[in-house]
């Protein structure tokens, strides 16, 4: 049976291992998240926690997609992961709504989005246990301001 009060999260990922190996990762560390994958980037449905490729058959989509997700679930953690980040791509999601990136081929990477992530994860559990409240997202906005600066730094000296 399905607990209707957990947080729920869509995978997105035209890489069946990847999505299986994120979807591990997920399931072992948020044992109470329910998690829905996709190969697809079809991001319908009301979800907490989107977590979005970039690259579909090498077309980028994930800025795309965070806008749709974002006009249709502005309260939601959106995240994207990508073997091919670039300045330009980073700046459209981060334009598009995107809460943060991590980029698949950086080690560091990885765990440090899931720190992040487990603050968030916390949050929202709580604002699902309390009154609807503010859900500015502002706790959001300083849990990625970090990642953000890091990955900004991280390509201004990839230009140099």
């Amino acid at each position: 049976m399905t607990d209707t009060n957990a947080l729920r999260a869509l995978l997105l990922d035209d890489d069946p291992y990847a999505l299986e190996f994120l979807q591990a990762v997920l399931s072992e560390r948020y044992p109470g998240l329910s998690i829905d994958v996709r190969c697809e980037p079809d991001p319908t449905g009301e979800y907490d926690v989107y977590l979005l490729d970039d690259d579909f058959e090498g077309v980028r989509l994930a800025g795309k997609l965070a806008r749709r997700i974002r006009a249709q679930r502005p309260a939601a953690l959106i995240l994207a992961f990508s073997a091919s980040l670039d300045q330009t791509t980073l700046k459209e999601l981060l334009g598009a709504g995107c809460n943060g990136v991590c980029d698949k081929r950086v080690p560091s990477d990885l765990p440090e989005m899931l720190e992040a992530l487990d603050r968030c994860v916390e949050e929202l559990e709580e604002r699902r246990r309390g009154p609807p409240a503010d859900l500015s997202g502002r706790y959001l906005v300083k849990t990625f301001r970090d990642l953000f600066r890091a990955w900004n730094t991280r390509l201004d000296d990839q230009e140099d």
